[in-house]
Formats: C-alpha cells, structure tokens, sequence
C-alpha cells in the first residue's frame, strides 16, 4: 500500500525553519507499527512539486497537514485529488483540521482532530482490511513519546531546512530546528495551546540526545534551535540533559538556544543551560502594559517577572530577547508606545520580534473577535499570516484605525531593527556603517531621542556586548 503524507505547496510567501516534524513522526510510526506499507513525504514548503509527486507516486491514501494560513493551499489540493482520483482515500490533520473539523470535512474523506499516530495506523489498517473509512475521527494521543520512532529523516529534505534560516546571528548555519516535546502547560489567550485537551509530554533526554548526534554526524551541525513551546518548565528532564550533554561532549561541538517563559529562568537554570553551550534564549514577554499581559498570559507573567531574568541571563552569559504583540483588543496607540518606550529601557534586552495579534481559530482571541463582530463570517485564512505584515491581517484592535495602526507599526519595526543592531554590536563603528542606510536617517528624523540616546549609551559603555561564540 502506497502512503503520500503532504504539505500543501508554499503560496504565503513564507517558509518554515523547522522540518515537517509531524509527517515525520507519522511517517516512522507507519513503518514500525504497520505492514506491508510504502510511505513518502511531499513538502510544498521545501519548494517541492506536490501535484507532480503525488501522480508520479499513484498513493492509494494521501494524508495531508496544514496550519490554518495553509489551510486554502490544503483544500485545493484536496478537492483537485477528489476530482482527478476519487478512488484515493483522502485524509486531513493537523492543528486547523483540528479546530475546524467540520470544514476540513468538506474536502478530505476523513479528518483527525487531535494527534495523528494512532489514528492514521488505524485509518490504514481499516482501509487494508477493505473497510470504509469516513468522518471526523478523534485521534487519541500516545502517552510515552519515545514509543513513537525518531521522525523518518530519509523522507525529508533535510538539507532544506538545515541552510534555510537561523533564528538569530549567534547560531551558526547548518541549525537543526527540532522539537522535543508535545504541548505546552499554559494557556496563553493568542496560541493553539489554549484549545489543547491532551497533557504536556517530553521526549526523554537520551531520545533527544539520539538525535542530536545524529545530525552532528551526518549533517555536520553547528547550531539547533530548540522550537518547543517551553524548553526550560522542566527542569529534572534539563538537568539530565546537561549531563547527557557533558558525556557526549555535545556541549563542545554545537551551540543552541530555545524558546522559554520568563518564570522558568531563574540564575541556577541559566548558569546550567550556558553550561550546555546554550547561548540565546528568546521569551514571549508579550506586552509591558499591565492589564494586556495580563489577559494575553492570563495572569501567569507580570511586567516585573519579565524583567527579572535580564540581569541573569547577561550574569550567566546567553543573550536574551523576545516577542511583542500589538494590536490586543482594546489596547490604545498610548500603551504600544509604552511598551516600546520598555524595550527601549531595557539595555540587557538584545532583540525583540514584533508582530500584530493574530486571531487564530479556536483560541480566546478568535472567539472574542468572533463575538464582537470583529471578523467576518468567511475569514480568510491566508490572512492569518505574516502578523509582521499588519496590512495583510486583520486587525482586531479597535482602539486605534487600521491606518494608524499600519504606520505606528511599520515605524517601530525600523526603531526596534536600529536598537538591536546595536546592541548586538554595541562600538563606534557599526554605529557608522548604520549611519549609512536610509533607514537610520527616517528614525533620525522621526525619533531623534532614540538615536542620541543610543549614541550616548555606546559613548559611555551602557550597553555591553557579551560577544558569544560557539
């Protein structure tokens, strides 16, 4: 039996830092549970041909997964399989099939809300035995990850990805992307982990440790990115880690860095993790307005908690940024100045991404903007991203006019772009070359505060240039 698991062809104009992890797994689950079952991997985000693929290949199911920007790419592809192959057994998951179960049923025969494993194994198995399969499915979860086989590397365009894209300048490419445990313990109001029903797992540290080597020696990694929601919450699985890490001599042979809450990083963790050659961290801190961060984080992180790691993590040694989000219901022009008046305060902080609330699916933010009429009856899903881009969104922020919002947002991309080039290099002379781009003089002009307080701050050594290097 022929299997093609797909993801839609890449027509957002954006491409994705981590490998299809997901199909991976999917992939390696089939191959060890299964029998008699040929599987392959078609990714339109690595630029591949999936409609060219599929008919070469002839599968007798195709799987295809989709975040809910591709989801439009994902029901064309499918409706053009019912039209041209009625005979193929079409299936669809993923994070939007998920929240949107019944549309998602509109287009595939079947689709798996939920987690994919289990359920696909037991779609093939129903199919091989000459069973209908139909409707929505709940797919159960697997409770010890480790079960599930390392993701199938050989059906993956691995080298895509590992020259693709580096997060930040102190990873060094080939960056191996990779996510090391399911779900997330938090709530946050913006993310998929508020509709999330099933519990929080972790590959074990010797599974991940498995891996790593792995792409040490076969595809001479310098860097990985560590993309799970929370790396650090869990600190017993960090400390074996470390040790792990210590064994195989890891630590000297890669950098890395991940994603963390501002809580889970006390100064022990971090001397810990720089230990390990960790050298960046990024944080979501969201807002420094109150009462936005407290509906976005609902009420786990404070203003005063985000700041708390800063002088740590430069004590340690790991540079340490983050996110914000604009654009929060209610939220006033007044308030995104503040925050970026924060960043701007916050010289120990390197880097900030910046990027408009994005109203996806299922979470908080989606059914509140649902209810105040702030979408409209038919979203369109490719508008759900880049939220960097604030024109090709939709903006549920009332307080201020789409206008005002476009301009406000595109001039703190140039103010926050300026204050971390230079904290990243903070001398005379990367000032001066800065000097030499358009884009310093419209901040000149339109915020001359900042570029002389930046330049003083050079001037007097405020801001300190850890210079870390794997």
């Amino acid at each position: 039996m022929k299997i093609a698991l797909c993801v839609p062809e890449n027509d957002l104009g954006f491409s994705s830092a981590c490998a299809p992890l997901n199909l991976g797994h999917l992939a390696s689950y089939l191959r060890k549970y299964g029998e008699d079952i040929d599987v392959k991997i078609f990714d339109g985000m690595a630029n591949q041909n999936v409609e060219k693929l599929l008919f070469e290949f002839q599968p007798d199911i195709v799987g295809v997964t989709a975040v809910t920007p591709q989801a439009p790419a994902a029901y064309r592809l499918l409706d053009g399989l019912k039209t041209n192959r009625p005979d193929v057994l079409t299936v669809m998951g993923g994070i939007h099939a998920t929240v949107m179960p019944n549309e998602a049923l509109e287009h595939a025969s079947v689709v798996v809300k939920g987690e994919g494993e289990i359920a696909l194994l037991n779609i093939v198995r129903a199919f091989q035995a000459g069973k209908k399969v139909s409707g929505i499915i709940d797919g159960d979860y697997v409770p010890n990850l480790d079960d599930i086989p390392s993701p199938a590397w050989d059906l993956i365009d691995c080298d895509f990805y590992l020259q693709f894209f580096v997060p930040f300048g102190e990873l060094k490419k080939p960056c191996l992307s990779l996510v090391t445990s399911r779900g997330c313990p938090f709530r946050c109001r913006f993310c998929w982990n508020s509709v999330r029903t099933f519990p929080t797992r972790y590959f074990s540290p010797q599974r991940i440790v498995d891996e790593i080597t792995y792409f040490i020696e076969k595809h001479h990694i310098k860097s990985i990115f560590f993309n799970d929601d929370e790396f650090v919450v869990n600190k017993k699985r960090l400390k074996e880690l470390a040790v792990l890490f210590e064994q195989t001599g890891i630590n000297k042979k890669i950098s890395w860095g991940c994603q963390a809450r501002v809580n889970s990083l006390d100064l022990s963790t971090l001397q810990l993790m720089r230990k390990m050659n960790c050298v960046v961290i990024s944080c979501g801190f969201e807002s420094a307005i109150p009462r936005v961060l407290k509906y976005l984080k609902c009420g786990t992180v404070t203003v005063q908690q985000n700041e708390r790691p800063l002088p740590l993590a430069h004590k340690a040694g790991i540079l340490i940024g983050g996110s914000f989000i604009f654009g929060t219901p209610t939220e006033t022009l007044e308030e995104m100045k503040s925050s970026l008046k924060w960043f701007e305060d916050q010289d120990m902080l390197k880097f900030i991404g910046i990027n408009t609330i994005v109203p996806f699916p299922g979470t908080p933010v989606w059914n509140l903007a649902k209810a105040k009429g702030y979408l409209p009856d038919k979203v369109d899903y490719a508008r759900l991203i880049p939220p960097t881009i604030p024109e090709k969104t939709y903006l549920i922020d009332k307080a201020v006019t789409h206008k005002v919002y476009n301009r406000f947002f595109h001039d703190i991309q140039r103010v926050t772009w300026l204050i971390t080039q230079v904290r990243e290099t903070p001398h005379w002379k990367r000032f001066l070359r800065l000097m030499l781009t358009q884009t310093f003089w419209k901040i000149l002009i339109l915020h001359p505060a900042t570029v002389f307080r930046l330049a003083k701050k050079i001037t007097n050594g405020t801001l300190r240039d850890m210079n870390i290097r794997s």
